[in-house]
């Protein structure tokens, strides 16, 4: 199975730790396509809940030298032709074309439907849904359709919202690696259904959030 990751051309932190976990698991036939950044985010949020991703790691193509893994940067999709199945690790705006026509996992820090969009996990916390990650190709819905693995988390008693967050990004990681055993598995379609697509949350939300979390863990060490 020829394996693509997609991400970015600079040292980016979950590109790095799915890297080193498809080498752990002897997965040999891996390609890096690597594309510039144009992201950025407009301001740092309040509450930081995953790991800073350009923090402390090589750029991929070290890595990729180092696990014998193959890289290649590219300037468009058109470019990404090859490989049986794409893990998304970070990209831009994949064309719907590309989508239509190929195999790409991505690995969402939140169970979908329900909790959708970016912030997944700050959104679930303050309107009371499932906390979790979801596996799914890439389709015509955002974070919905043709779902491959969800997992719910519990909330633990003495945890801060970091170390949830924390739990939810190697959780992440963790699935997107596995996917690729369940590729050929029977998976369930679960459409949007009019679910919110969520934003970056506000500031003065975050704080709602954070009360509301230790209303919870408060209420989960009262057990």
């Amino acid at each position: 199975m020829r394996i693509a990751v997609l991400t970015y051309t600079v040292p980016h932190r979950k590109t790095y730790d799915v890297l080193c976990l498809l080498k752990v698991r002897g997965y040999e036939d891996v390609c890096v396509l690597a594309s510039p950044m144009t992201y950025r985010k407009k301001s740092n949020p309040l509450v930081a809940y995953r790991p800073d991703m350009g923090h402390l790691v090589p750029e991929a193509k070290e890595t990729c030298r180092a696990f014998g893994f193959g890289y290649r940067e590219i300037a468009d999709y058109g470019e990404a032709e090859g490989a049986d199945v794409y893990l998304v690790c970070g990209a831009g705006i994949i064309p719907q074309g590309f989508v239509d026509s190929h195999r790409i996992v991505n690995a969402h820090p939140g169970y979908i439907p329900l909790a959708r969009g970016l912030d997944a996990l700050k959104w679930a916390v303050l309107e009371g849904l499932p906390v979790g990650a979801t596996t799914h190709f890439l389709g015509n819905e955002v974070d919905a359709g043709e779902v491959i693995e969800r997992r719910e988390l519990e909330i633990r008693s003495s945890e801060s919202f970091f170390e949830l967050g924390m739990r939810v990004y190697r959780t992440e990681v963790d699935m997107l690696v596995r996917a690729l055993e369940k590729l050929d598995e029977p998976h369930e379609f679960i459409a949007s259904g009019g679910t919110i697509l969520h934003r970056r949350m506000p500031r003065d939300l975050e704080l709602e959030m954070l009360r509301e979390y230790e209303s919870i863990v408060s209420e989960v060490e009262g057990r």
